[in-house]
């Protein structure tokens, strides 16, 4: 079952103050044990999703107070976030993931999340910060203010020259093109870059944007010819 509903129709009166939450990650035993530490903490868990499209029709659903996700899921859990701030303004969303790359702790932000946390997070901590983000304080993990405060003043960026104008390339959609122009394939520069298949198809994607390239062989190309 993809959708794991577990708010049934008797709940007692007295649950109806306490915060929602929808939980989605795509392993089901760290699923369980966020849910169980947070329900220990007072939150109502009202549904658990392993993949990006249920964690998006159970926010909306449920109306949830709060999203706790991972980007690194089935369907691509940083679309999740953009669907859930667009369709469901008021959830809160927050990503907790094991990625401490600065590209995916700003293109969250910039997609609608309200905090990034690490999964080296303790439980009694979760639950303190879920609730300050739910109130409108930021939550985003201490290891990650240097990666943010890097990103605010300024962002590398590689230039590569098109016939059409130029284009940038962060850093790190840098040294993935890089590989892929060499051929290694999706789970090859993961090993290599210490990143997960989802982050990296997810560069991916956004270096054959930028090149307006269709496909994978066709960005290799360009990149061959005019990324040097």
């Amino acid at each position: 079952m993809d959708t794991i509903d577990t708010k049934g129709s008797d709940e007692p009166e007295a649950r109806l103050s306490e915060i929602s939450i929808v939980i989605a990650d795509s392993n089901a035993t760290f699923r369980a044990g966020v849910s169980a530490a947070l329900r220990a903490s007072g939150f109502s868990v009202v549904a658990e999703a392993q993949n990006a499209t249920t964690a998006v029709a159970a926010a909306i659903r449920h109306h949830a107070d709060l999203c706790l996700i991972d980007i690194d899921m089935p369907g691509d859990g940083l679309n999740a976030v953009s669907a859930i701030a667009r369709r469901s303004p008021t959830t809160t969303i927050v990503v907790l993931t094991a990625s401490s790359e600065s590209e995916d702790l700003l293109a969250a932000l910039e997609r609608g999340a309200s905090g990034y946390l690490l999964k080296t997070i303790a439980p009694d901590e979760l639950a303190k910060t879920l609730r300050a983000a739910r109130n409108g304080q930021p939550a985003l993990s201490r290891a990650m203010v240097p990666v943010l405060i890097r990103q605010v003043r300024g962002r590398p960026q590689r230039r590569i020259t098109l016939p059409d104008g130029q284009i940038e390339l962060s850093v790190r959609e840098w040294d993935v093109a890089e590989l892929l122009r060499d051929g290694l394939n999706t789970v090859e520069i993961g090993r290599r870059l210490g990143i997960s298949p989802v982050t990296v198809r997810r560069h991916v994607a956004a270096v054959l944007k930028k090149l307006g390239a269709r496909s994978r062989p066709d960005a290799i190309q360009l990149l061959k010819v005019f990324a040097r």
